[in-house]
């Protein structure tokens, strides 16, 4: 199984790439007003944060079940 343990993985790769396309694409987009556009990157990064909370409760989970398991198997 390829499941990666560390929970901030994804969000940080989610963050980069949001960070680079608002950097690159701010001069360039002018159908929207910058307000919009700031306030699309920061409820991004607010979904970004939620991701990280949400996958870092789920690892904690699964390293719990996991341990739950080994000491029942021992008992």
């Amino acid at each position: 199984m390829l499941r990666t343990r560390k929970p901030w993985i994804i969000p940080a790769c989610l963050f980069v790439y949001t960070t680079a396309m608002f950097i690159w694409l701010l001069p360039n987009n002018h159908e929207a007003s910058t307000l919009e556009k700031i306030i699309t990157v920061i409820v991004a990064y607010v979904i970004i944060a939620v991701l990280y909370f949400l996958l870092k409760k789920k690892a904690e989970m699964a390293k719990a079940r996991e341990e739950d398991i080994t000491n029942t198997k021992k008992s």
